[in-house]
């Protein structure tokens, strides 16, 4: 199969079922609660006194858990979302929320999983010189290598050793698809970086306040409706992925 196919038939999808994006907004809404409330916290912590590595470690994993919790929840709802829609049934945003929350222990188990990994490439790139591009690959191996993990909780009700192990397994099938496919759904977010910079600065060497205010807010503008969609389309790319996997299997 193409691997532009797949991207297409995302987009198809959301052009069809426009509710999906109050997912990443619901998600991006809870990310910036918690940022505030951490943020809060540090201000009022700031003068405790502690032992700092301690107190960094403890503060680093809980922050990570936290926020790849919330990530991890609002995935899965989207992804049975989309699970729905892909057998011929509505979008239910509440319904969608509850099936996840019904997994929370599953899905605290892998934000957990998660977050350690991460917590121990970040502790991996503090070795002198190769440690930022060992940390850089072994990142890039553990988001492909379970790219697909969430979607078999989801999904076929997996729990996380074996919705690791599926995810490796298929990986020989849909590597190509997944790499190339990410690819061009990240393609219209640079196009809108770059749009938007140059429109931002064609607005500032024109010497107006009004102008340039104007050219911030549509390049603030653009990016986030791109972000908004292509994170949209980069989960029903994702769910898809799985279920042409898994029929295939």
């Amino acid at each position: 199969m193409s691997t532009v196919k797949p991207v297409r038939l995302s987009f198809g999808v959301l052009r069809r079922n426009r509710r999906l994006l109050m997912f990443p907004l619901l998600s991006g809404s809870a990310l910036i609660m918690i940022a505030g409330g951490v943020a809060a916290l540090t201000l009022l912590l700031d003068g405790a006194e502690s032992s700092e590595s301690t107190f960094d470690v403890l503060y680093v994993g809980v922050g990570y858990l936290l926020l790849g919790f919330v990530l991890t929840l609002c995935s899965a709802a989207m992804i049975c979302a989309v699970d729905d829609v892909l057998r011929g049934e509505p979008v239910r945003i509440g319904a969608n929320y509850r099936r996840a929350v019904r997994n929370w222990r599953r899905l605290l188990a892998w934000s957990l999983l998660s977050t350690t990994v991460l917590l121990l490439i970040r502790q991996l790139e503090r070795i002198p010189v190769v440690g930022w591009i060992l940390g850089e690959l072994f990142s890039a191996g553990w988001a492909v290598a379970t790219y697909l993990a969430l979607p078999a909780m989801m999904i076929d009700g997996l729990g996380v050793v074996e919705s690791t192990r599926r995810s490796a397994r298929m990986l020989r099938e849909t590597f190509s698809r997944q790499v190339f496919g990410s690819l061009w759904i990240a393609l219209p977010m640079v196009l809108s970086v770059v749009i938007g910079f140059a429109a931002f600065m064609l607005a500032a060497e024109s010497n107006s306040m009004g102008l340039a205010i104007a050219g911030g807010l549509f390049a603030a503008l653009l990016l986030f409706c791109t972000l908004l969609v292509g994170t949209t389309v980069s989960g029903i790319f994702r769910t898809m992925l799985y279920r042409d996997a898994a029929a295939a299997a």
